[in-house]
């Protein structure tokens, strides 16, 4: 449960760490019985939530250039910030349950809120609606698809270090080439036309 926790939290708040497959493990292991689906769903969800509200406050309290920070923490390029703003711009508050399925956008969504002075009760309810159905959809993957979870989690368990090492190489290999892109968006936009 602290692994959920923890890896939910550390997305929501900036690198990009994806929580999602973790969380689909988790759901397969609830119908084996070692955990159960609503303490696993209400820790994702608290966590999410959590994060949320720290990048509210801090959009609240910083404007844009949290938002600009939090594009370098998370090595995403300043086009997410600028798709989220323009998103934001059109649909308000009711985005911040859309942009729990955009990558990118999704860690922007809180800090682009508070920025925007959004008021507290709205993006409460919207933030916890859409942590709630991200949530339940991976959760819920899990236990729909726990017997090929299962199936994967033995190969991975009778390759060990093998798989591991390939995790970590395609890991590195994914963390790599976000930074060389983002290198790359920062030369082309601060060299001139």
């Amino acid at each position: 449960m602290l692994l959920v926790f923890g890896a939910v939290l550390v997305e929501q708040v900036g690198p990009p760490l994806p929580s999602g497959p973790l969380l689909i493990v988790a759901g397969a292991l609830v119908k084996e019985g070692g955990l159960s689906a609503w303490p696993v769903a209400a820790v994702a969800w608290g966590a999410g939530m959590l994060g949320k509200v720290a990048l509210y406050l801090v959009g609240s309290r910083y404007g844009r250039q949290a938002m600009h920070s939090l594009c370098r923490l998370a090595v995403t390029p300043n086009s997410s910030m600028e798709k989220a703003d323009t998103h934001f711009e059109r649909w308000g508050a009711p985005l911040l349950v859309a942009a729990e399925f955009i990558p990118g956008i999704r860690t922007l969504a809180p800090s682009l809120a508070g920025a925007e002075k959004v008021r507290t009760l709205p993006f409460l309810f919207y933030s916890a609606l859409g942590a709630a159905l991200w949530t339940g959809l991976y959760v819920g993957i899990g236990l729909v698809f726990r017997q090929q979870i299962d199936r994967v989690l033995t190969v991975i368990e009778q390759t060990g270090k093998i798989a591991a090492g390939l995790t970590l190489v395609a890991v590195a290999a994914y963390f790599a080439g976000r930074w060389w892109r983002r290198r790359r968006s920062i030369k082309a936009s601060d060299s001139p036309p």
